[in-house]
């Protein structure tokens, strides 16, 4: 595996990716969105994901994106987006990755940023724990009080948010985002934006973790009445994103060689 770091999609410091190389030639490309809420995080903590990618004859860009802070009006809704975008249109253009054998994946709130790119690119989606009903949730938690949770830098993704739910900081990501409403709830949830020409979406959550299970349904269910076809593995328990990542990549790489009628992987 070749890995070349640190490759500039953009002029921001933030807007950097890795690019992780099979020995021999790659089956599709995977673009890799880091979690941490919108707001921290980093594409170096994709490495053990990456890798094992790799190992299954995927080509795999981690990407940095610009932080939100919603407390200084920064990179607000919707700047993830238009960087995970912006990131795999400088792939295609300088890296040789295939469109048409692409497939958006994150947890977490790379989740929600994979999901929300791939609208505009018309990739299939893996989906580990997004945060997709922001609108809902803050509706739905009227009482809450956001609270903010700051990670380790050094943390890896699979330790992050593994005890159960946190409706505190769930409200304060959704509110740091849109920088207490001002761009609106509404506006930052994806529902609208999904379309009978969205691609097939594999989502993956535990029943009782950081995000809602009930996000899956909603989700699940949009999709479907649009017509898209779409894949849920539901765990017990309360681990969050990478946290399943060996329960759930199987079944995540299988929907990648199916949606993109591949071959088996080596």
């Amino acid at each position: 595996m070749k890995i070349n770091k640190d490759l500039a999609y953009g002029a921001d410091a933030l807007q950097k990716l890795d690019i992780y190389e099979p020995e021999s030639d790659a089956i599709a490309d995977i673009v890799l969105v880091h979690g941490g809420g919108w707001w921290q995080g980093d594409k170096r903590k994709e490495d053990e994901l990456a890798s094992a990618l790799v190992a299954v004859n995927f080509r795999v860009a981690a990407i940095n994106y610009r932080l939100a802070n919603g407390a200084t009006d920064e990179n607000i809704f919707p700047t993830q987006r238009t960087d995970a975008v912006a990131a795999v249109k400088w792939l295609v253009a300088n890296e040789n990755f295939r469109l048409d054998k692409l497939v958006m994946w994150g947890a977490s709130s790379g989740g929600n940023i994979a999901l929300e790119a791939a609208q505009s690119l018309a990739t299939p989606t893996v989906s580990w724990s997004g945060l997709n009903d922001l609108a809902v949730f803050m509706a739905t938690h009227p009482d809450v009080v956001g609270k903010q949770l700051i990670i380790g830098a050094d943390v890896k993704s699979k330790d992050i948010d593994q005890d159960g739910e946190n409706q505190a900081y769930y409200k304060w990501l959704v509110d740091n985002l849109t920088a207490n409403g001002q761009v609106p709830y509404e506006t930052a949830t994806i529902y609208d934006r999904l379309t009978p020409a969205t691609k097939p979406v594999f989502i993956a959550n535990s029943m009782t973790e950081l995000v809602p299970v009930g996000e899956v349904a909603t989700l699940m269910n949009r999709l479907i009445t649009l017509g898209v076809g779409v894949e849920t593995l539901v765990l017990p328990g309360g681990r969050h994103g990478e946290g399943y990542m060996a329960d759930a990549l199987p079944a995540s790489i299988a929907f990648v060689i199916r949606v993109l009628r591949l071959g088996a992987a080596s």
